[in-house]
């Protein structure tokens, strides 16, 4: 009978090796994030209490379930997580981590065990802004993320770009403060005023008008028809069409309605955000060139609001900028706007752009795009999102969208490779030759198929030509066979 017992014996060992291990044991060391437990096993690896008598968690597991998007530098030996504008870079075998290049001192070391990356749980989620506490009586480790959901109406700090297809409308909602930053188009104001009301308390504290353009202000009649607006801000500047002329009505009608134009100045809307108006320098005979600029800027968060801001104005007043978190970008991503010298003192960590789908300009601009990506910034758009909702902590910020964007969305799906050609469809020069024009990114000129000039890249006048009527040429004897004149300005 003994080899039977032995066989049993044995046969019990395998079952339960092959049974996977998990946390089901009393003396396991627990983590919750947001009240919910993480669930960890052989696959994934299980924490551990270090020599320095600090948690271990594996890496992956942990960060993932977090939110975070994770990395390896296998050079370096370091795991990267990424949270909303913060990212954190743990070396192996190190007594300190990086936070967004920032060292910070720790009194344990990341380890690898059985070929798993492990961290120490205290000290990276707490560079994320995280409140993470231990409970020895239950062995567990408690994470807060301290970011309100997105979707509340109440205490948290948010900043809604509303989807009004080729348009700008966006809500900043603070408790019982609220912001509207434009207010898209005529067609839009439905959607804009149906969209803000859960989030108005009351009156419409704040109205930004940036400039006088139907996509941008179109939508204010019904706002003000159906909101109390205690306050508006406009560049001044007046336009004799009849969306304006509703605008001005609209705002001259407001009972107990305070009207300025533009000034240097913050307002403090409470709980450490400040909603700052940046006047820019200088005279300009453009819509576009005269949108009010303004910056949300709330504990380490700055949001910079663009308008239609273009290249121009962005050069001529680099200094009013400084390194910001998130860039809505300038009019809607056309080329006519956030300029390769912009973006160097800018260095958005985010942006969004606002279009429409099959919108007629083309928008966004392939090169915005590929600007914005070769800075660093993860790009989002209204037409591939929908509604984005930013959420703000003290630390940290989230957004509801998680589709970046790519150079494929160049054009909102009306052009989507970088080399895409564009050909005027008629010309004052006889037949077109196809082979003289080139994609933009092989583009040494830029002409206006609508006033048959062209201009070299650099030119500040080639850079307003609208993206709906840019044609590109490598040479300039190709511009000059397609009957374009060469701009007075640069001399091409």
């Amino acid at each position: 009978m003994r080899p039977k017992k032995i066989t049993i014996i044995i046969a019990i060992i395998l079952i339960c090796a092959a049974i996977p291990r998990t946390q089901a044991f009393a003396n396991d060391p627990m983590i919750a994030i947001d009240g919910s437990t993480v669930s960890y096993d052989q696959s994934s690896g299980l924490p551990f209490i270090d020599q320095a008598n600090r948690m271990q968690v594996p890496f992956r597991k942990t960060m993932e379930d977090f939110g975070a998007t994770v990395s390896w530098d296998s050079e370096n030996k370091t795991a990267i997580a990424e949270f909303y504008g913060i990212t954190v870079k743990t070396p192996i075998g190190q007594k300190y981590i990086y936070k967004n290049d920032e060292m910070i001192e720790n009194d344990t070391v990341a380890q690898i065990r059985d070929g798993r990356t492990f961290l120490p749980i205290r000290a990276v989620l707490s560079a994320f802004g995280a409140d993470v506490t231990w409970n020895d009586s239950q062995k567990t480790v408690y994470v807060n993320t301290k970011i309100p959901e997105t979707g509340t109406t109440s205490g948290a700090l948010s900043v809604h770009f509303i989807n009004v297809g080729q348009g700008d409308a966006i809500l900043i909602d603070y408790n019982d403060y609220e912001i509207l930053i434009d207010a898209g188009s005529t067609e839009s104001a439905a959607k804009v005023v149906n969209y803000i009301h859960p989030f108005v308390n009351g009156a419409l504290d704040l109205v930004v008008a940036t400039h006088e353009h139907e996509d941008h202000i179109g939508g204010f009649p019904a706002v003000f028809h159906l909101y109390q607006v205690d306050r508006v801000i406009d560049n001044g500047n007046s336009a004799s069409a009849p969306y304006y002329l509703d605008y001005a009505n609209a705002v001259a009608l407001e009972p107990d309605c305070i009207y300025s134009n533009v000034t240097d100045e913050a307002i403090d809307i409470g709980g450490g955000a400040v909603y700052k108006i940046l006047p820019m320098e200088g005279s300009y005979s453009f819509s576009n060139e005269n949108s009010i600029v303004s910056m949300l800027d709330h504990f380490q968060t700055q949001i910079l609001f663009m308008g239609d801001l273009e290249t121009t104005v962005e050069k001529n007043n680099l200094a009013m900028f400084s390194d910001i978190d998130v860039l809505k970008v300038g009019h809607h991503g056309s080329r006519t706007a956030t300029s390769q010298e912009f973006l160097d003192v800018v260095r958005p960590e985010a942006s969004i752009i606002s279009a429409g789908i099959n919108n007629p300009y083309l928008l966004p601009n392939m090169a915005v795009i590929e600007r914005l990506l070769g800075r660093g910034s993860s790009v989002y758009g209204t037409f591939r999102a929908g509604d984005i909702v930013m959420t703000l902590g003290s630390e940290a910020y989230r957004f509801n969208a998680d589709v970046p964007l790519t150079v494929a969305d160049a054009g909102a799906f009306g052009s989507t490779t970088d080399a895409a050609i564009s050909i005027p469809i008629t010309t004052s020069g006889g037949a077109i030759n196809p082979g003289n024009y080139v994609s933009e990114k092989e583009a040494l000129f830029v002409g206006n198929s609508e006033s048959k000039k062209f201009h070299s890249m650099s030119c500040e006048a080639g850079s307003k030509v609208a993206d709906r009527r840019a044609v590109y040429f490598k040479n300039r004897e190709d511009a000059i066979e397609e009957a374009y004149i060469p701009c007075k300005i640069c001399n091409p």
